[in-house]
């Protein structure tokens, strides 16, 4: 269906739901992201950097996906901890530990980024919490890649935590994260559940930008994939993703 993108959004934006038939002509990668590319213009906010979706062999088994994909992120739905979001239950909303990197200058169009280019990119990193959601019916399991990709890969926004002190001198990938809903302890991580490393899942997604023409540019924020998987929340949960020494992020949900 040639306007899928913007009824993507319409659904994302009301919270409703769309039968996943909607999607089956959407037959390749590059389809997948012209769709979430009509989406995101039909949205009329603003990009301000993008999401890694399925950086975990856990959530592409779960998801039905052979790899990661990157989703935009809208300035209007950042928020800074602590935050108060509202929360659809009929897209599972669900909240997940991750790093976050601001962008310090454009990379252009590159599609070879090595790691040492993408540290020396970067303006600072800093602990959030992605809230994820699928605007479809069935959710997140076997969605594929194609549904996934077009429906912003699952992105609804993210809170911003504390930045991280001299962060390249912090190994990322040993860094602890645990999810606390209402209280309790409900998962945890650490920095090697993305990618082996969340540095590796930002180079990733750098050359993904590149290769669907949309580089990195300055300012945009990264954030690069769960590290305790996707915990589903609903109106009036409380949520803290507590990344040890590095930080805290909170979320109240209405």
């Amino acid at each position: 269906m040639a306007d899928l993108g913007p009824r993507i959004w319409q659904a994302r934006h009301d919270g409703s739901l769309l039968p996943r038939a909607d999607v089956a002509h959407v037959t390749s990668r590059e389809d997948a992201y012209a769709e979430q590319a009509a989406g995101a213009d039909a949205s009329g906010l603003t990009r301000a950097g993008w999401k890694v979706a399925a950086t975990s062999e856990l959530a592409q088994q779960m998801l039905g996906v052979p790899g990661p994909s990157i989703g935009p992120v809208f300035a209007e739905h950042i928020s800074d901890t602590p935050a108060t979001v509202g929360a659809k239950t009929a897209h599972q909303d669900a909240v997940e530990c991750e790093f976050a990197f601001v962008i310090g200058r454009d990379l252009g169009d590159a599609s070879d980024i090595s790691r040492d280019d993408i540290i020396a990119a970067v303006d600072h990193a800093l602990v959030a919490i992605e809230i994820v959601g699928c605007r479809f019916e069935g959710g997140f399991a076997e969605a594929g890649a194609n549904l996934c990709i077009s429906d912003f890969s699952f992105n609804v926004g993210f809170v911003r935590g504390p930045q991280i002190e001299n962060w390249p001198d912090v190994d990322l990938s040993k860094a602890p994260a645990a999810m606390h809903l209402n209280g309790e302890k409900v998962a945890q991580g650490k920095g090697a559940d993305v990618m082996g490393d969340p540095v590796d899942a930002l180079r990733w997604a750098a050359e993904e930008a590149a290769r669907i023409g949309k580089p990195f540019k300055a300012g945009d924020v990264v954030t690069t994939g769960t590290m305790t998987g996707a915990v589903k929340v609903a109106p009036g949960d409380n949520v803290v993703g507590d990344f040890g020494d590095l930080g805290k992020v909170e979320i109240s949900f209405n």
